[in-house]
């Protein structure tokens, strides 16, 4: 492998060793560092050369004047106000999300404005790059004398590393901001909390954190532990914490299955069904599909009544329930692993094709796409089924590619869901928000007394508020292409959005 050292001689890399290759690595590290500084140097200068005009601020939170209220600025106290949509001119420039964006512009206005010492040894390279942005990231929100106080302290003692610039913020926070003190640091009853993370593994597999009550944790911890061990004893051979894990699903299958809720209050508020309709039914589509679990408020489950099982107080049959799961699953797969999954010779009447070459296929090509557990093996969602039981149905809906029109503004929801599933996220380049979470723009603006049939799927793309906001009150305009994928321009660049990427087609 041939490559090239700072003075652009090459060099095998293969063939390095003893002091070369050392010279080598301290030669690239230095070529790191001069890059970072650059970058923040080119950071700064666009904010410079966007200053803010009265009430227009770029700020973390999204929105516009007069919508969602530009009123921060990137930076911390004391730095200057940028132009809105200076964070997008970034991204779309240094190919990063909009997240990465803001992140650089601040600490970029914070090192120059607030740690000028720290910039000093970024300048000068004493430090790289990164150290400065987290000194610069770590103190945005405290006050300036605050930050003012951390950068002459590092400068002080002559160093930056980790460990004391974490013990440096914690001091300024507790001479500057004791408000921000709270419970020596340790979570205390404000905090309690459970939270579920679909993002933190892979097929299948999330993150479930809790804070509470110590006794009713540790009361919670024991029932889990003795049902793991009466797994282990019945012949699972998983692990202690993989018994554990599992034996979360079979608890609360064991809650649904007595039924509780349905017990108190069989069909009032709350209680007549799971799902984001109300109704939670199961469903998966070849091209674009959705399962979820759960009664359907209509009760088509009537013939899963509890065997004589009544409501005490309206008489009513109470249908039990194996299961409490209340979320709709979007499936993305092929028609012929659609057949596996429900066991069938040939797909369902009715479903879509999504394209058999979808980016998600992996080298067997059994898996699928969710929306909320990202890319699974086909095993997996099977399993899901076979453990749901009577509690999912799997039915084709959403044809991707249906050509249609109505006349007024607001799409219809099947309209909506259309649009969601073909895109799936945020058309802007680099941007990966869900489209669930993202308003639908019209690419040609709706006009009110324009045509008929403005409102179609060609005519839509889903867009993330600030992404909405900056192609309707900013430089940025796109078309969606005869194949699905999407060109933006501003002034000077061009970039193609695919589903697997965003790539540049302006020349460097």
């Amino acid at each position: 492998m041939i490559d090239t050292d700072a003075a652009l001689a090459p060099f095998e890399v293969d063939d390095l060793d003893g002091d070369v290759l050392l010279d080598l690595i301290s030669d690239n590290t230095g070529q790191e560092w001069r890059a970072e500084r650059r970058r923040l140097r080119l950071a700064y200068q666009l904010c410079v050369t966007h200053p803010a005009v009265e009430d227009d601020a770029a700020s973390w939170g999204d929105g516009i004047p007069d919508l969602s209220g530009y009123t921060d600025t990137l930076g911390g106290e004391g730095t200057p106000e940028v132009a809105a949509f200076t964070i997008e001119l970034w991204a779309t420039a240094a190919g990063v999300s909009t997240w990465s964006a803001k992140r650089t512009l601040a600490a970029a206005l914070d090192l120059h404005h607030r740690l000028p010492r720290t910039w000093a040894a970024v300048e000068e390279l004493r430090i790289p790059g990164w150290k400065g942005c987290r000194v610069a990231e770590d103190t945005n929100r405290l006050s300036l004398a605050a930050a003012t106080w951390v950068d002459n302290e590092l400068a002080r003692r002559g160093t930056w590393g980790l460990p004391r610039i974490e013990k440096t913020i914690k001091a300024a926070i507790a001479m500057f901001h004791p408000d921000l003190v709270k419970n020596n640091g340790f979570p205390g009853r404000e905090d309690w909390d459970v939270t579920l993370d679909h993002t933190a593994g892979v097929d299948g597999t999330s993150r479930l954190d809790a804070i509470g009550d110590s006794v009713d944790l540790e009361k919670f911890h024991s029932l889990l532990a003795d049902e793991a061990a009466t797994m282990g004893r019945l012949g699972d051979t998983d692990t202690l914490g993989q018994r554990k894990a599992k034996a979360l699903g079979v608890l609360a299958d064991r809650q649904a299955t007595a039924d509780l809720l349905g017990l108190l209050d069989n069909g009032g508020s709350g209680t007549g069904g799971s799902g984001a309709n109300g109704g939670g039914s199961a469903d998966a589509g070849g091209g674009a599909g959705d399962a979820s679990s759960g009664n359907t408020a209509g009760g088509h489950d009537a013939d899963r009544a509890a065997g004589g099982l009544v409501h005490p107080v309206t008489g009513k049959p109470v249908t039990r329930r194996r299961s409490y799961l209340k979320t709709r699953l979007f499936v993305h797969l092929s028609l012929a692993d659609l057949a596996t999954l429900t066991g069938a010779t040939r797909p369902a009447t009715g479903a879509t094709h999504d394209g058999a070459g979808d980016e998600t296929a992996a080298a067997d090509g059994h898996v699928a796409a969710t929306n909320l557990f990202g890319t699974v093996h086909l095993d997996t969602l099977k399993a899901w089924l076979r453990d749901l039981g009577t509690d999912a149905r799997i039915t084709p809906v959403i044809n991707t590619n249906r050509d249609w029109s109505v006349d007024h503004h607001d799409p219809p929801e099947t309209m909506r869901e259309q649009v969601i599933l073909r895109d799936r996220h945020c058309v802007f380049p680099w941007c990966t928000v869900d489209a669930r979470h993202c308003d639908l723009d019209h690419i040609t603006p709706f006009d009110e007394h324009g045509p008929p049939g403005q409102t179609r799927p060609d005519n839509l793309a889903p867009l993330c508020r600030r992404h909405h906001l900056a192609k309707t009150h900013g430089s940025w305009r796109y078309v969606r292409n005869r194949d699905g994928t999407y060109t933006w321009t501003n002034h000077t660049h061009t970039w193609l959005v695919t589903h697997s990427g965003t790539t540049s087609l302006t020349d460097p």
